[in-house]
């Protein structure tokens, strides 16, 4: 199932046989960001992105599918490489769309049959299934197109009053297990 609104944290961290959990902090300050304010935010979020990245490259890169690339998003190429795309939607549509701005933090979970990517937002939430049932228009990134017909799970904190969007990748070999 690619979004799943009755799939939760727990239950993931058990499917991917969680050992480590990275928590990458952005903008807690609940404010705005602002053209004053944005190329530091920017710059960082890029950095996290690629911290993100090259984690996930250095230690599954023998499960992975295919290489992490974050300009395969950029380009249009390989969407196979589900996690730049995840990283890039998710990351666009809050920039443009949440309250502040800005992502808050990332989340990185680390398991011995995948891994767990989660993007929070502070400030208002939103409706995930009233997004996805309705396909509304006012929510014009790709991002729930992506999820949609991407092969990794899509979950949030709380579908009704979402700030935390996930993607939970299992390694094809451990699917089964």
């Amino acid at each position: 199932m690619v979004l799943n609104f009755q799939n939760n944290l727990n239950l993931s961290l058990q499917r991917i046989n969680c050992h480590q959990h990275f928590e990458y902090p952005l903008h807690i300050e609940e404010i705005e960001r602002t053209y004053q304010t944005s190329d530091d935010l920017l710059e960082t979020y890029t950095d996290v992105k690629w911290k993100i990245v090259n984690t996930l490259n250095e230690i599954y890169s023998s499960q992975l599918l295919v290489p992490v690339v974050l300009e395969n998003w950029f380009n249009n190429v390989n969407k196979e490489d589900e996690v730049s795309y995840f990283l890039n939607e998710v990351g666009s549509n809050i920039l443009s769309y949440s309250q502040f701005k800005v992502p808050s933090k990332f989340h990185l979970w680390l398991g011995r049959k995948g891994f767990i990517i989660g993007i929070e937002q502070k400030g208002a939430s939103f409706d995930a299934e009233k997004i996805n049932s309705h396909k509304l228009k006012n929510n014009e990134g790709a991002a729930f197109e992506f999820f949609r017909k991407c092969n990794s799970t899509i979950f949030f904190d709380h579908p009704k009053e979402a700030r935390i969007v996930m993607m939970e990748v299992l390694f094809v070999h451990s699917r089964g297990s």
